[in-house]
């Protein structure tokens, strides 16, 4: 199937649409190349001389109608764009037989068959393929931030990661997702939202065959095996494997809450938060359970609460014949056969398998009492602490006979 995703682009030579301005570009330069292949035709049996004097007394014009199009034959630039336009690829990969046109591309793309990584962080054993890959590394090491967000003033190790945040501050979503009504701000988005409806797993690990439907989720993953610790405080020099644990922990550090809610004044330390909590203020609900009329703010909550009408178990352990209604009590599961903690306390270092078993054991640290009773002023760090408080007062018994 394809991505029903809508294309604000169009090419003013033949009006085809495009989804992207960098799609656009490339079609435009089909238009240019067939315009140098029939004037090459034009000049293959004329002197060198003439042709650069006819070239500069006549500028070609592009029958397309690109007006100021023209070319410089007697320099460095023609030859080079020449090259592009024309996609003239001498260089061929001895692997997959992939063509380029400059040595230096098919240099960098050979190592991604050898595995060869000749440039080595200075600072830890970690090394790269590519030299713009450990400059970036680098940055995790001196804590280099130099893309900041134009809304808000975020800082971002690297550009890419800024444009993806900034897509967070545009309420612009052109992409939709072909399973369900999401749209999205990027077409990356939506390609990498798509595995979550395919379960498509492409990354897998070398140790022990785990798949993964992201490079980055891989990456992180393969640190349980390596014990990698390459996310490094600047505050107090702690080390850290996982991404969410290391920003978790600078917030400790910087205590700082720069997602604010629009509908009050209630900070966030994270912008998913933030997401959640304005729900509570919308109360837009628009997805209606079929069988009990229940809503829900979003269709893959509609989905899963399906499943507890229709008992649908389509996840199934890999290790044993159990089965699960929910991707992420099968992911949970499996943790009890891999033994595989990977939510670790950035205060002691103890390790969890479940996420919520982690912030359950971080309030024994910060003593923090969320869950406070509506009868008295007693407060809880549990949930399950206060109903079975809360029985004392209303006299309700836990087990009848």
């Amino acid at each position: 199937m394809m991505m029903r995703v809508l294309k604000p682009f169009t090419c003013r030579f033949c009006q085809t649409c495009h989804y992207s301005l960098e799609s656009l570009t490339s079609h435009v330069k089909r238009h240019m190349i067939k315009y140098v292949r029939i004037n090459r035709k034009k000049q293959k049996n004329e002197a060198k001389q003439d042709s650069i004097t006819r070239t500069q007394e006549n500028p070609l014009q592009c029958e397309y109608g690109w007006e100021n199009f023209e070319w410089t034959v007697q320099n460095d630039t023609f030859r080079q764009n020449m090259i592009c336009y024309t996609e003239e690829k001498a260089y061929q990969c001895q692997y997959c037989h992939k063509c380029f046109s400059q040595r230096s591309n098919l240099k960098q793309h050979i190592r991604t068959h050898t595995k060869e990584k000749p440039y080595q962080c200075e600072y830890c054993e970690k090394s790269f393929g590519w030299n713009t890959h450990l400059k970036t590394h680098i940055r995790t090491h001196k804590n280099e931030k130099p893309f900041k967000c134009d809304y808000c003033q975020m800082c971002f190790t690297t550009k890419q990661a800024v444009d993806l945040h900034m897509s967070t501050h545009t309420t612009e979503k052109p992409y939709q997702c072909e399973y369900c009504e999401r749209r999205f701000a990027r077409i990356a988005y939506v390609k990498q939202h798509i595995k979550t409806h395919t379960n498509e797993k492409p990354y897998q690990c070398e140790y022990c065959q785990k798949s993964f439907a992201r490079n980055a989720h891989l990456e992180q993953h393969i640190r349980t095996h390596t014990k990698e610790t390459p996310l490094q405080c600047q505050y107090c020099q702690k080390s850290f494997a996982r991404n969410d644990t290391f920003k978790r922990h600078i917030v400790n550090h910087t205590k700082e809450k720069l997602y604010q809610c629009e509908y009050c004044e209630k900070s966030f330390v994270w912008n998913s938060l933030l997401k959640q909590h304005i729900k509570i203020h919308l109360k837009d609900k628009p997805f209606k359970c079929e069988y009990c009329q229940k809503s829900f703010t979003a269709r893959a909550h509609l989905i899963k609460h399906t499943r507890t009408h229709t008992k649908e178990k389509p996840y199934q352990c890999q290790y044993c014949e159990k089965c699960f209604s929910q991707n992420h009590d099968l992911k949970q599961h499996i943790r009890t056969h891999t033994k595989e903690k990977p939510y670790q306390c950035d205060l002691c270092l103890k390790s969890f398998t479940v996420n919520a078993n982690l912030k359950q054991h971080i309030k024994t640290h910060t003593k923090e009492k969320p869950f406070k009773c509506e009868y008295c002023e007693k407060s809880f760090s549990r949930n399950a602490d206060l109903k079975r408080h809360i029985r004392i007062h209303t006299k309700e018994k836990s087990f009848q006979v």
